[in-house]
């Protein structure tokens, strides 16, 4: 936990203070070793909040938003309290996941903040960014303004774990340079996961990263990456002049298949 309430006040954790949780209004006692980012710690057998130890890649995503923002006590119209990893000015909650998380776990955040959407931190494990890539390669254009992608999520194991979220979920897998792994837009993306019911399949759109957070930090509308004139993503095929108005044929796996080859990127 970054917050605890010292004197009244939010404070980040400092040898020598003593805090309270603003949840359970137990007391917090700092944490500040050194190599370990500085952080409160609840007393042993102290049930965290959904909490899960804090990364830096946790903070740095944190650090993106006003301090007001970060840790949010979120309250339910029935009472129950948790603390939202980042909750804008706007009410959009948005919950930062390092660690693998159980369906029901996820179903129940998703069902407690609303709105809401993840980002999850896909450089945790080393094959996920390359399974993810190596499906990608293997998906349909579906759109090209904004760039949509329907890709198969049978050997990405990132993509299965969270094909059955009810909102939207963004992947982060940093900034990669290898030309043999990720298109390259010229600016550091994030892949979003939407709401999809589509068997075996993940609907994936990219969006600047810039783009994501002054989008919800404003308020307004999330909005693709568009396959114009200053985006040279690497497309292995150039797409036909009526891909904006094809909608794919998703009747059955033979006719995916033999397709594919048609639209790969």
């Amino acid at each position: 936990m970054r917050y605890a309430i010292v004197d009244g006040q939010r404070s980040e954790a400092s040898r020598g203070l003593l805090g309270t949780c603003p949840i359970c209004e137990v007391a917090l006692r700092p944490r500040c070793g050194r190599f370990r980012q500085a952080h409160w710690a609840h007393p042993p057998g102290i049930v965290d909040h959904r909490w899960e130890p804090e990364t830096e890649w946790h903070r740095q995503w944190k650090g993106c938003f006003p301090e007001d923002c970060q840790e949010v006590i979120h309250r339910a119209d029935n009472g129950e309290r948790h603390i939202a990893d980042v909750k804008t000015a706007h009410g959009q909650v948005i919950e930062l996941q390092n660690s693998p998380i159980s369906e029901e776990e996820r179903s129940s955040r998703e069902a407690f903040y609303r709105p809401m959407l993840w980002v999850v931190n896909g450089q945790r494990l080393k094959s996920d960014a390359t399974k993810f890539y190596a499906s990608l390669r293997h998906g349909k254009i579906v759109k090209a303004n904004p760039l949509t992608v329907l890709v198969p999520r049978q050997e990405c194991l990132l993509l299965r774990k969270w094909e059955n979220s009810g909102t939207l979920v963004l992947f982060d897998f940093g900034e990669l340079e290898e030309a043999s792994e990720a298109p390259r837009f010229g600016a550091p993306v994030l892949w979003a996961s939407l709401p999809s019911k589509q068997e075996g399949m993940a609907v994936i759109m990219p969006i600047f990263r810039k783009s994501f957070l002054d989008a919800v930090v404003s308020g307004g509308p999330l909005v693709g990456i568009n396959c114009g004139a200053n985006v040279q993503p690497v497309v292995r095929v150039p797409m036909p002049p009526s891909i904006q108005n094809w909608q794919p044929r998703l009747g059955g796996g033979s006719r995916y298949y033999q397709r594919r080859r048609n639209w790969r990127m």
